[in-house]
């Protein structure tokens, strides 16, 4: 009864851990950040390198600093 109690909460565990992870979607080929069936947004995300073999993620501060510079030169 002990082992079943220890491995039914090791399971809800496991179940929880998922539910709450950042997981890879097969079927688009993408990790996908829903939770709860609901779309969600990265936060803290660090600068990522603009280069143009870059492969980093951007985050809305680099954004914000590009658009800026397109608002001056137009």
């Amino acid at each position: 009864a002990t082992n079943t109690t220890s491995i039914n909460s090791l399971s809800d565990s496991v179940t929880t851990l998922t539910d709450d992870a950042l997981l890879w979607d097969a079927a688009s080929g993408a990790f996908s950040a829903k939770h709860n069936g609901s779309d969600s947004k990265l936060t803290n995300l660090a600068a990522g390198t603009l280069a143009a073999d870059s492969t980093d993620a951007v985050n809305g501060s680099q954004l914000f600093d590009t658009n800026e510079k397109v608002d001056k030169n137009t």
